[in-house]
This record gives C-alpha cells, structure tokens and sequence, in this order.
C-alpha cells in the first residue's frame, strides 16, 4: 500500500498523480490519507517519462477546481476518476448516473458557489504601513480556494497593495506578483479606525422594518457574517427591533394622527403603490375585521375589502345578520404589495418583516376601536395579533385570546374560497356561512 499525506494541494497531486498512472498503480493500492507524509515510492516523485497518460483535459481543469474541496477523500476520489478515465471507461465523464461523477460535479458545484461568495463577501480594511497604504481582508472560506480565486482579486485590484487573510494559506499583492504565506486566525487582521464609522452609521440607519431574516441568510450564510464590520450589530440590532419599531410610530403619533401613515415607510411596500389603506368603520364598533392585505382594487379605491373578496365578505355578513356599516373593517398590512407582469398589478404576500412593520398601525386601530371581538381573515392578520405562524386547521372559529385583544376569532380570507376548485365553492360558502352564524350567536 502506498501512503500519501493528506495535505498536498492539487499541483503536488497532479505531478503524483501523473507518475503513478504512468505506472497503472490502481486506486485500491494507494492511501491518499496516510501519517507517514509522502511515504511513497521515491521513483513515483524522479521518475519522469514522455509518456502521456491519456486523461481528458476537460476533466482535468474540473478537478483543479474540485481540488479545493475540503475532504480527506478528496484526492482519493479524483485518482479515481482520472485512473478509470485512462485505463477503464474514456466516457466515463458522460454518464450521469455514476457515483464518482454524481459527486465530482457535486463537489465542483460547492467549490465554484464558494468562489463566487469570496468574490462578493471580502472586505477590505485600509491601513497605512510605513507611509503606504497597504489593503487587508479576513476570510472564511468553506474550501481551499485561496490559490483558485487569487488571480480575480489581482485583476480586479491591480492597482491596491493588498493581503487576504484565512485560516488556511493567505494570499498578497504588491502591484507585481502574488505571493502565498501560511494562514492566520482573524485576531491578525490590523485594526481600522473607518470600520468603527461606518459601524455607527450603519447603526442610526438600520431600519427593522426592511430587514428579511431568511433573504439575509440565503443569500449571506451566518458563516460570512464575521467577516463584515457590521455582523457584530446585527444581532442586537434585531433583539431592538421591535423597541425602535414601538418608538418610531409613538413619535409618529405624537407629531398627529392625520397623515402620520401616509407618511410610513417602515417596510417600502406603500411607496410602491397608490399608498397605504386605511380602516373603515365606526370607532365604537363592538366587533373589527382584519384582513391581509389590500389587493389590487382596494389599493385603487384606497378602501379596504372591495372587489370579489368584498363582495363575498358582504354577502356572508348580511346572511349571517351583520350589517357592515356596525364594524370596523381594515387590514393587517396596509400597502399593496405587487410586482408587475405584463402591464398587470400581480399580487404578492407580504413578508414577516412587512407584517411586523405594520403591526403598530394595527394596534393602533385596536386601541382607538377597543372592539369586543376581532375576526381575523387570513394567516397573515392571525400572524400580526399572535406574533407566530397559526395552523388554520387548529384554530378555526374557536374563541382565543391575543396579547393584542382579549377576544379573537380566526377565519379564512373569502379570496380562498374564491380559489378554490368550483365544485367546492358552494360547500365552502356555506360552511363560511355557519362560521359567521356561530360569531353572530357568540357576539349577541
């Protein structure tokens, strides 16, 4: 058995690589993870011969990228591929269903999607050395990619001295040549006085209202978080928001009730529409229905529950012996939230972020109205008075109680009903038809 050290980087296992093909060493008879470094053969390094081991070019400027990936079956894996490439199966690339394809391209895929978070996430720090100005970056890459991704940051910054740092191998530019030096842990990386500037800028221009948590992370995993000046605010920024968010409507208020929400824009969604929509309805109402959001119609009328969804809404009410005039009748969210398809106005749900900017201008209403009974149509208002996700199927119709109002009953929005199969439209309105009875019976 011949033991190779796990450590070598892809160059060193190319040339290895090359010798023992030459010598047809099978990929059983080598273990690419052996302690004893470079165990080997002598003549598997001197050895050097004209012959040329037929293995695709194509697959050889993959595995440079595979390379990188972090795994101590990683030159296992590419010895076995290039040995059945040679000796086995020419083809052997173009058959989808192999394991040791399936995980070369699985591997080749991670690597290049790490490249392109490097590419996007480096920041760099200025920091003067002996009168030059020198640029300096810390890095946590999920593979070894410090050598593949080098030459971009060259070319883009020809111009800058600079140095990135990891914990694996650090790479520098003096506007000449790159060089290569071992890795470092972050507490190397040169303190800059900008950094706590722009630290408390960030912090008086955080806005709640805006951030998407899951957008965040899907694009920005918490893992590249470190390497930003700003991560280590996010978090206690976050813990705040619902603080700043109370205090920046209560300043709103107090400036006068009037165009204070015209004015919101907590979370951008009524600056892209006709403008937010307000409650309508008595201010001594015993009973207020909340609903989603404002659709297309409602946006254009400034009212809210118009069109089909208002018309069903209607229709239930006066079978059920409630007039609308008697009840307060508004919206968890206040805006149209749209994107535009074809010159038409489509539809889009409101995010948690958006119904938690709004959920101040709802317990507002809330606290002019002080209703008996809230009726909530829709997961999205049952999510603003609850604080969390609601299972429809658990809570329909019964009588529950919110830190926001002492009595509430949750319903479907009438725009399900609306699309639902045809066929079952008949049984759903009636069944919509009883939930409101029972209300009226329980509100009398």
């Amino acid at each position: 058995m011949i033991q190779v050290d796990d450590c070598l980087n892809f160059e060193e296992w190319r040339i290895l690589a090359r010798s023992l093909l030459q010598e047809r060493v099978h990929f059983d008879d080598i273990d690419w993870t052996g302690n004893n470094a470079f165990s080997f053969h002598e003549k598997y390094i001197t050895k050097k011969s004209e012959v040329i081991v037929p293995v695709p070019k194509e697959f050889m400027k993959s595995a440079m990228i595979v390379g990188a990936f972090r795994d101590d079956s990683n030159w296992s894996l590419l010895y076995r591929l290039a040995y059945r490439l040679a000796y086995e199966n020419k083809e052997l690339l173009n058959d989808p269903l192999d394991s040791d394809i399936l995980e070369f391209h699985r591997r080749h895929k991670l690597v290049t999607r790490d490249m392109h978070k490097m590419k996007a996430f480096v920041r760099f720090r200025e920091v003067i050395i002996h009168g030059e100005t020198h640029y300096f970056s810390w890095h946590r890459p999920d593979h070894k990619i410090i050598r593949l991704i080098a030459p971009f940051f060259r070319d883009r910054f020809n111009g800058m001295n600079w140095t990135i740092m990891t914990d694996d191998e650090c790479v520098s530019w003096d506007k000449s040549e790159l060089s290569f030096s071992e890795g470092v842990p972050r507490s190397a990386l040169p303190e800059d006085e900008a950094e706590n500037l722009w630290k408390t800028y960030y912090s008086s221009v955080f806005n709640p209202g805006r951030i998407k948590e899951k957008a965040m992370k899907k694009e920005m995993p918490v893992r590249y978080w470190k390497t930003l000046p700003e991560s280590e605010l996010i978090s206690s920024l976050m813990q705040e928001a619902p603080d700043r968010l109370e205090k920046f409507y209560d300043d709103q208020r107090e400036a006068g009730t009037g165009s204070v929400l015209e004015k919101c824009r907590a979370c951008g969604i009524c600056s892209h529409s006709s403008g937010p929509v307000k409650g309508q309805g008595p201010l001594n109402a015993k009973i207020m229905i909340v609903g989603e959001q404002p659709g297309d119609e409602e946006d254009k009328l400034g009212l809210p529950f118009q069109g089909p969804s208002g018309n069903l809404l209607d229709e239930v009410l006066k079978k059920s012996g409630f007039k609308r005039e008697d009840i307060y009748v508004t919206n968890a969210v206040k805006g149209f939230k749209h994107v535009i398809i074809n010159s038409f106005r489509k539809h889009r749900t409101a995010s948690a972020s958006e119904v938690a900017a709004c959920r101040s201008w709802l317990k507002e209403e809330l606290r002019q109205v002080q209703p008996e009974l809230v009726i909530c149509l829709g997961r999205i208002p049952a999510q603003s008075l609850f604080g969390k996700m609601l299972k429809m199927s658990d809570v329909r119709g019964k009588l529950l109680s919110s830190p926001m109002a002492p009595k509430v009953v949750i319903l479907p929005h009438p725009a399900s009903i609306l699309r639902a199969d045809p066929e079952m439209q008949d049984e759903l309105r009636e069944k919509y038809l009883n939930d409101f009875l029972e209300i009226r019976a329980l509100s009398s």
